[in-house]
């Protein structure tokens, strides 16, 4: 296994070049049902109407629901790659507004237990399109389950979302403590508040104790206000930025979207691509590679 990810990571090395900035962002929470995959579909549209070159990989492996809000149903993902069934850009799904979509990207959660060979081809797949977007969104499950927090730690860019709930607030908390010291930068977003200052309240209790007990600043993208609309697009099987983009919600999350791309953050000084965010995958699901 350390000869595998020594191997591996030389193969990394000897392709990785100066690029175009890629951010490679993973959207989590701490409990289900707080809104997460929605927030994804719907933030990936934005930044694509925003100008921007979006692919947006489902790697929530329980539910896997990005393919249901969004109304398409693939028949293929990302093992079929790995089994050299397809190439990378027969499984990527035009989506709504024009993102692209990996649909059920079950394979990132199979890494551990692939050959050599199976992981180089992965990760030449991936490299093989780093230069075809701006912006990579990656809706990974709910919970603190140990592939999510792969996935979270291999990102330099995180967005945690909540909701006021008291149980939302401590599970947000929770995903935030295991991941801090390996993410470069921990984005906080509030769902369904009846008003800003409920929104602020519920960001402030969960910044207060990162700070107080961890040291670190989370950045507060904003909030996304309650809004009847979400549960009726749902319903139709689309985004509800598509069916009621002059809605509450929809306006909410343009501002996020507006902020990710054209506010001034500190964001990390080495920009992600592919094969950088790959090998921290695999640095991840063999921990004792190169140790």
């Amino acid at each position: 296994m350390l000869d595998q990810a020594h191997r591996l990571r030389e193969l990394i090395k000897s392709k990785e070049k100066a690029s175009k900035q890629l951010r490679i962002i993973a959207v989590s929470s701490g409990k289900g049902g707080v809104g997460k995959t929605n927030f994804s579909v719907n933030l990936a549209i934005i930044l694509k109407e925003l100008g921007k070159k979006v692919l947006l990989i489902d790697a929530d492996f329980g539910l896997a629901n990005v393919d249901v809000i969004s109304g398409i149903f693939p028949k293929y993902n990302l093992s079929h790659v790995i089994n050299k069934e397809k190439k990378i850009d027969e499984i990527i799904f035009n989506g709504p507004s024009g993102i692209k979509i990996i649909p059920g990207a079950t394979g990132l959660y199979e890494m551990a237990n692939l050959s050599e060979e199976e992981l180089a081809n992965l990760m030449n797949a991936f490299e093989a399109i780093k230069y075809d977007f701006d912006f990579v969104i990656i809706d990974t499950g709910a919970g603190i389950h140990k592939n999510v927090v792969i996935l979270l730690r291999s990102s330099n860019e995180v967005i945690v979302i909540t909701t006021p709930e008291p149980s939302a607030i401590t599970d947000a908390y929770a995903v935030i403590k295991l991941v801090f010291k390996d993410v470069k930068k921990i984005y906080l977003v509030v769902n369904r508040v009846d008003n800003y200052k409920e929104a602020d309240l519920t960001a402030g209790k969960i910044a207060n104790a990162a700070k107080k007990f961890l040291n670190v600043d989370l950045e507060y993208l904003g909030y996304i206000l309650e809004d009847k609309v979400v549960s009726k697009a749902n319903k139709e099987q689309v985004p509800f930025y598509i069916k009621y983009k002059d809605s509450l919600s929809s306006k909410c999350v343009l501002n996020i979207g507006k902020k990710l791309i054209y506010e001034e953050i500190d964001l990390p000084k080495i920009e992600p691509s592919f094969a950088t965010w790959f090998e921290k995958l695999i640095s991840n699901f063999i921990p004792s590679g190169g140790k």
